[in-house]
């Protein structure tokens, strides 16, 4: 391998400016390709993704209750109930004007028209509501004096100002049979907190307010979602100045979270990227006493990091974010093969003596350490498998290109013996294989290790993988207060091949919560089994 690489050199020495043109046309067409790479900001993707996850995600991709934003409007010092609907009206009318094309609808805001319609929805599917107790109760009003007391009760009802809204229903309903349907579903709520205060839903304290915005976009696709965020927050923002000492709004939900996440992911990878090359420019520059000796080492590890990302969007059609982000750590270990060549060179100035004392050993490092990473590949998580194929194509591909690269522009113009002196080169001679010290201490602290090592503990909070900002976390913090979210809800959802399976299986899951709610086994729940039948 050294002598083919010997005659590559050979055979470019001459032509340093084609190489040059070369690689910069190389450089256009891998930064071209690399740029069309999709990324992903799903930090679910570090996930393992069995068989029971993938059904998982197939059922949360066909539901809407996950990805709700929740807007929160809370009374501060000197505010009142009418403040809280004020405030609610103007910020769904600057939602609807600034974020129409993010949001489907806005829940939260009751009007007359929603009960007429939820009451003739329960009128057209009376039958599904009625239970045996309930055939029971019409039987006994067709005696004479329950007819006569319904007739009565119905003819002062039509009679009284009330009679204009309800002689619909009335007309439609004598018994009134919608109404006792209509207490079904308040099986449907999930806490007694709430009332309906002038067309809104509010806590019976009156402190909160509560808004549920339904995005067009899901929760991943957080590039178009950061906006979306932004604005959200850009609305409140002013309508808490506007209502500074009486009313305030804040967000929480899987978008807001989401989005939060992907912002703290990509200023991580420019935190760590960028700080690694600056340490590592710093020490080169410190060491060498040149600029150019640096950013020629790095020129391999540039083009290795962009073929890989450039094969990636060949095989696939999403890579993670995150992986890249881990794969910062690459930078350390893909310049180490243009330091080997260079510290050999420095000390060696025949090329074909290098080629043959280094290629073997980098290639061979290379293969070795890529494969280390292809073992991510056996692994379930696409966030870490798209970390192997980054890695292993990265190191590969820097080695090649370190091992044509510089030799053919770096020429060393000192011996050894010309070595400046300095407190690394200090360290590099010296010789750790003849302290004893060194010896004995490795063998101390790993029989140390024996007695310690049970002592490490795994975080296995999934939730600590998830950034959660001073602010979101306050959100959550209030709406715990109201809705109980520490308890940790669990969301049931019933599949299958049909809706009557789906539907019987919802119901059985409906009687097996009532019997856990009853012996208090769980603090409350929530269903719709009891209305909707197969």
């Amino acid at each position: 391998m050294g002598s083919l690489f010997f005659n590559i050199y050979k055979s470019l020495i001459n032509k340093k400016i084609y190489v040059v043109g070369f690689l910069l046309l190389l450089l256009s067409i891998l930064v071209f390709f690399a740029a069309k790479l999709n990324y992903e900001e799903d930090i679910s993707k570090l996930i393992p993704q069995s068989e029971e996850t993938k059904t998982l995600n197939k059922v949360l991709n066909n539901t809407d209750f996950s990805d709700k934003i929740i807007v929160n409007i809370a009374i501060k010092e000197s505010g009142t109930s009418d403040n809280l609907v004020s405030y609610a009206e103007e910020i769904i009318d600057s939602l609807q004007l600034h974020c129409n094309d993010y949001i489907l609808n806005i829940q939260g805001e009751i009007s007359n028209d929603d009960m007429l319609k939820t009451m003739d929805f329960i009128y057209n599917n009376l039958p599904l509501f009625m239970e045996e107790k309930d055939y029971q109760y019409l039987k006994d009003k067709f005696s004479e004096d329950s007819l006569a007391s319904v007739v009565n009760n119905n003819f002062k009802t039509l009679i009284s100002p009330s009679g204009l809204i309800a002689k619909n229903t009335i007309r439609k309903d004598p018994f009134g049979l919608s109404f006792r349907a209509l207490k079904k579903l308040e099986d449907l709520k999930l806490t007694d907190n709430f009332e309906i205060y002038n067309g809104f839903l509010i806590t019976k304290d009156k402190k909160n307010l509560l808004l549920f915005i339904k995005p067009k976009l899901a929760t991943n696709e957080t590039d178009a979602n950061t906006n979306f965020v932004n604005d959200l927050y850009a609305i409140s923002d002013d309508l808490n100045q506007k209502y500074i000492n009486t009313v305030k709004s804040e967000y929480y939900g899987s978008t807001v979270i989401a989005v939060a996440n992907a912002s703290q992911i990509k200023m991580d990878i420019k935190y760590t990227v960028s700080l690694a090359l600056l340490v590592l420019i710093f020490i080169l520059i410190f060491f060498y006493r040149k600029l150019f000796i640096p950013i020629l080492l790095f020129i391999p590890t540039v083009f290795g990091a962009l073929t890989a990302m450039v094969i990636l969007s060949i095989i696939r059609e999403n890579i993670s974010a995150i992986s890249l982000g881990i794969g910062s750590v690459l930078l350390g270990i893909t310049l180490d093969y243009s330091l080997h060549i260079l510290t050999h060179y420095r000390n060696n100035n025949d090329v074909k003596q290098l080629y043959k004392d280094v290629t073997k050993p980098i290639l061979m490092s290379s293969i070795t350490t890529a494969v280390a990473f292809l073992c991510l590949l056996l692994l379930r998580s696409q966030a870490l498998q798209d970390l192997g194929i980054f890695a292993a194509i990265s190191v590969i591909s820097t080695s090649v290109f370190a091992l044509l690269i510089i030799p053919l522009f770096y020429k060393p113009k000192f011996q050894k013996n010309e070595l400046s002196k300095n407190f690394i080169e200090t360290i590099a001679n010296y010789s750790f294989d003849k302290n004893k010290f060194i010896y004995i201490s490795i063998f101390v602290v790993l029989i140390l290790s024996f007695f310690t090592f049970k002592n490490v503990r795994f975080n296995k909070d999934l939730n600590n993988m998830n950034y959660q900002s001073e602010t979101i976390l306050e959100a959550e913090n209030n709406l715990d207060t109201m809705l109980s979210l520490s308890s940790k809800s669990i969301y049931l959802v019933a599949y299958g091949d049909d809706l009557n399976e789906v539907l019987e299986t919802n119901t059985k899951i409906n009687k097996f919560l009532q019997k856990l709610e009853l012996s208090n086994e769980i603090l409350q729940f929530s269903s719709n089994g009891s209305v909707v039948l197969s």
